[in-house]
């Protein structure tokens, strides 16, 4: 329920499940305030200009947590942004109003330059120093046709007449050329390997089937009739996937009358493995029942915010894994305390970046963050302590340099970089190892005198001649691992890019997703359980084993695992160094109790698993090396993810993650609007949503193009295919911080939702950024650049309108 106050602005919004949010505002009818049920709050300080020139998010005692401030100049330009610390980010602008140079709290500045257009054509990083330049070419319609990177090599793009992407010419991925029907949707790919990729579509331009040259591997997609699998009340599909037929299997999606996912069942080589999800009035899980009939219940408070999570094994009694969850106000996850009565506990600083987590228990995670002035993670210190066990150093574009003892000051583990990102060297107590790349390309062809050998789209196929070698399939994944020549493993995926089975002649273990990309578990020839997994959120937090015995996970900030505690004997049986080498090159410690018997748990980094025969990690869409520190792949969605396309996490492995093995949904230039895409890269990742951040309107969004000044314009279909194709959770609401999307009520936002069959979330005016993340909706003054804050807008809900047959 949404309530208005005499002048219509909302004044409270009612949850389905009685979660309140009220909002207030000053006598001009500007926002101040926006609070919550239980009182925690987010106050606006406005000059009379309607500017924002604080945010400080308060506990219900008007305690401040989170804090940011502004400076703008007399022409409404963002000036200064401070941190809690008060370090200042400087921006300036040129004679036009755009922004030209911006000054990080260190000094070091990063230059835009326009064509005669006012297009950003040329940037410098870091002026003065490293000199980071990367350039691009547009042509008449504003499309880039060029881009070169800081190493000096060029992507070209090439359009058809209808402004279509015809050719992409890459110097990692080669040439890949593309062909579209009358509607515009592409129907042919060609890449540099030979592969054909054949599209068809429905009437309604939904993708139903990807032909590949061997026909096995074809994936075919089925809309709107629920498969013989759902049961009563499970059988409202129209308007949605139904299900994916593909090398691996099928997976069946069945949904409820509000559409909401309900059960999917994968059946992958015969075996099939069913998940189950329950939810509340608003769509928030309650639970979810695994493959093997074992139950995890999540019970919420009035804000919808999970407190308790109980796992019920098969046939068993319910234990509670986790209590006492509390939270910080509008913010993260504080600590909780495990069934057996081990607390930890999650700190923050005013910035909401983690200060301490610790478990005080023998063997629990201990351990605290410090930072420097531009936000990188600069140490590592007992919880609560100053005294630094670890100090971390960067290069001015913020990639890892050194990871040092904070007491002797010696270097553990040291790395460079060229300009573009790319590892030059590595330097530990083994000694120092330089890496060699091809000249035209970013691909690592020595480490040390251990070659590497590439396909034709930039594939590694070979690690030292035939000790380790990657065999690719025609939709260009890992297939096989050999190992001197023998086939050690063989590997399938699903129609939405999941690792779902791993084998060797009859010997085979499957995986099990759920709609989020987290992993669920492992389950054997017979489709019995090996390991499942629980989760809040997107941290790990309990363990199963084949005996249905449950462990606990103490997640770090991150959400990686870093130990496992045995609940009846209360101690450590695993544990994985924080300290350790950065890149995640320690392996962990399965008898840190030395009783003897070695527990084993493959997860690693967000999204990763170790796989021992290939000595990868899988990350979902690619394979992470760890002696490396990159990927083994490059990445899928090209330079969307960063110049450096085989880089992980641009250098920063302990404070930044990359779950899905790409970037995150950011359709915007860094190019071209940096500051937008700065802040849409900087802006708050919520669990449960997945946000869309790109140029749009009432119609149609922008994107995904990585250099087009606004992007190809897209259509809520079009937009929907891509979500649809992605790992997206489909009991996730979209949210669209993307201009005007949500402005006419039968608009792109309404379409989305209809099609989705999930809550949308848009805007009804412009959407602002800053570096540091997103202001909000309202219009512009008067047309010119610049955000009218006495005018808030609104993200407004779009639900799904009914339709025919539910």
């Amino acid at each position: 329920m949404i309530k208005y106050d005499e002048t219509g602005n909302i004044s409270q919004v009612i949850g389905p499940d009685g979660d309140v949010v009220t909002y207030d505002y000053d006598a001009a009818h500007r926002l101040t305030d926006i609070t919550d049920g239980a009182g925690n709050s987010l106050h606006y300080s406005l000059d009379v200009a309607g500017n924002r020139l604080k945010e400080d998010v308060k506990d219900p005692s008007g305690n401040v947590k989170k804090t940011l401030t502004r400076i703008y100049n007399k022409l409404g330009q963002l000036q200064t942004q401070a941190d809690a610390s008060a370090n200042p980010t400087d921006f300036s602008y040129d004679l036009n109003g755009d922004l030209n140079l911006v000054t990080d709290t260190l000094g070091r500045k990063t230059q835009l330059d326009p064509d005669p257009l006012r297009r950003v054509a040329h940037t410098l990083q870091d002026v003065g120093g490293l000199a980071v330049e990367t350039t691009q070419q547009l042509d008449a319609l504003d499309r880039v046709t060029a881009v070169v990177d800081p190493k000096g090599l060029t992507t070209r793009y090439d359009y058809n007449s209808l402004g279509d992407l015809s050719k992409l010419t890459s110097p990692d991925t080669g040439a890949t050329t593309y062909s579209y029907d009358a509607a515009g949707n592409r129907t042919l790919e060609a890449t540099a390997r030979g592969v054909k990729i054949s599209s068809s579509y429905d009437a309604l331009g939904r993708l139903t089937k990807l032909s590949y040259p061997t026909s096995a591997f074809n994936i075919t997609y089925t809309y709107d009739s629920a498969p013989a699998s759902c049961q009563a009340g499970e059988t409202f599909a129209i308007g949605r996937l139904a299900s994916i037929k593909d090398s691996s299997g099928t997976t069946d999606y069945c949904y409820n009358g509000f559409g909401e996912l309900v059960r999917k069942l994968q059946t992958t080589n015969g075996k099939a493995l069913a998940l189950r999800y329950a939810y509340t009035a608003a769509g928030r899980l309650t639970s979810a029942v695994y493959p093997d009939g074992a139950k995890v219940d999540y019970v919420r408070n009035r804000l919808g915010q999970v407190t308790e999570v109980g796992y019920t094994p098969a046939a068993g009694t319910r234990q509670i894994l986790l209590k006492n969850i509390s939270y910080l106000p509008l913010g993260p996850i504080a600590g909780w305390t495990y069934g057996n009565g081990r607390v930890l506990t999650r700190a923050y600083d005013q910035d909401y970046r983690p200060k301490a987590i610790q478990d005080t228990s023998a063997g629990g995670l201990d351990v605290g963050f410090g930072f420097d002035p531009v936000g990188n993670l600069s140490k590592l210190t007992p919880a609560g302590g100053t005294v630094a066990d670890v100090t971390l150093g960067y290069d001015p574009l913020g990639r890892l340099t050194e990871f040092k003892d904070g007491v002797t000051g010696t270097v553990l583990d040291g790395y460079t970089y060229d300009k573009t990102g790319n590892r030059q060297s590595s330097k530990s107590a083994a000694g120092e190892v330089a890496y060699t790349y091809e000249v035209n390309s970013h691909r690592l062809t020595k480490v040390g005198a251990t070659p590497r050998v590439y396909n034709a789209v930039g594939d590694t196929t070979s690690i030292n001649g035939t000790e380790r070698e990657f065999v690719y399939d025609v939709t260009g994944r890992m297939s096989q691992v050999k190992r001197n020549g023998v086939v050690v493993r063989e590997y399938r995926y699903n129609g939405k890019g999941e690792q779902v089975r791993r084998f060797l002649g009859t010997a085979n273990t499957y995986t099990l997703y759920d709609e989020s990309g987290h992993w669920m578990g492992d389950y054997d020839s017979a489709g019995k359980p090996l390991q499942q997994a629980i989760w809040l959120d997107d941290m790990p937090v309990g363990v199963t084993s084949a005996d249905a015995k449950l462990a606990y996970i103490e997640p770090d900030h991150l959400g990686s695992p870093r130990v496992v505690v045995d609940p009846a004997r209360n101690v450590a049986k695993w544990a994985w160094n924080l300290k350790g080498e950065a890149f995640g090159n320690t392996a962990p410690n399965q008898d840190p109790d030395q009783d003897g018997a070695g527990f084993v748990l493959d997860m690693r980094f967000p999204g990763q698993r170790y796989d021992a025969m290939s000595g990868l990690n899988q990350n979902y869409f690619r394979d992470f090396d760890v002696a490396a520190g990159r990927y083994i792949q490059g990445d899928p969605i090209g330079l969307n993810g960063g110049f450096s396309t085989y880089s992980y996490v641009e250098g920063d492995p302990l404070f930044s993650k990359d779950p899905l093995g790409l970037e995150k949904w950011v359709w915007i230039s860094p190019i071209r609007d940096p500051v937008i895409y700065s802040g849409a890269r900087a802006d708050e990742d919520r669990p449960g949503i997945l946000t869309i951040y790109a140029h749009g309107g009432p119609n149609a969004v922008n994107g995904p193009s990585f250099f087009n000044k606004y992007g190809l314009a897209f259509s809520a279909d079009q937009v929907a295919d891509i979500i649809e194709d992605s790992s997206w959770n489909r009991k996730d609401v979209v949210w669209l911080k993307s201009c005007n999307t949500g402005k006419d009520p039968n608009g792109f936002a309404q379409q989305l939702a209809n099609r989705l069959g999930v809550t949308v979330y848009a805007p009804n005016a412009q959407v602002w950024f800053n570096k540091q993340g997103v202001i909000g909706p309202m219009p512009r003054v008067g047309g010119v650049g610049k955000a009218d804050y006495s005018n808030p807008g609104q993200y407004t809900p779009f639900r799904p309108m009914p339709q025919v047959g539910k």
